[in-house]
């Protein structure tokens, strides 16, 4: 089944718990699934509670609530609870994590830029700014077949996401550079027992 097909037939009726979704999109950008990814992202932002706005509801009626939102919110019998920000949340990070995660599931961290990339996208320039990942920010560039990485913070290992194609020229500069962070634990670990510096 593709993509397009498994997104409309998991969403023909609407969600109440918005955020599980969301959640579950975010593991398959780290399992290396971007179509489903980008299916599940499509969804949210053609089905926004108030369109343009980005936001998304949960449940039905105001519940979990202490009664005073009706007020902020706007609604004298609210069908939901919107906005919602557990959901909102969900969606920017991983939204943040499409151009540019820490894969930690080796012995050394791995940049992962552009992971969550529509293919159809390289076709022209792409530049994302400042995205910021535990290992610090990183700004990168895509034109013309090269990815130009400027990763601020320690030196570590980049792969571009799938979309790029295996042909991808890679070009990294670091910023502020320090060890890896596996040699830095190592050297603190050892000042700590008293060994070589």
């Amino acid at each position: 089944m593709g993509e397009a097909a498994h997104a409309r037939r998991r969403y023909q009726q609407a969600l109440d718990w918005t955020y599980f979704d969301l959640a579950e999109a975010h593991q398959w950008l780290a399992l290396g699934e971007p179509a489903r990814t980008a299916a599940t992202v499509r969804y949210f932002w053609d089905n926004q509670v108030s369109a343009g706005l980005y936001t998304w509801s949960e449940g039905h009626g105001e519940e979990n609530s202490f009664g005073l939102w009706r007020d902020v919110r706007g609604w004298v019998d609210p069908p939901h609870v919107t906005p919602h920000y557990w959901t909102a949340a969900e969606m920017l990070l991983l939204q943040l994590d499409m151009l540019a995660y820490v894969d930690d599931s080796d012995a050394t961290p791995v940049m992962v830029i552009g992971a969550g990339i529509d293919p159809a996208w390289r076709a022209g320039p792409l530049a994302a700014a400042n995205v910021g990942t535990r290992l610090g920010a990183v700004d990168w560039t895509w034109q013309s077949g090269v990815l130009e990485v400027k990763l601020h913070g320690p030196r570590v290992a980049v792969r571009p996401g799938s979309a790029f194609g295996p042909g991808a020229v890679v070009h990294i500069d670091t910023v502020g550079a320090g060890d890896s962070p596996p040699a830095a634990a190592a050297r603190a670990s050892d000042a700590a027992a008293g060994g070589p510096p």
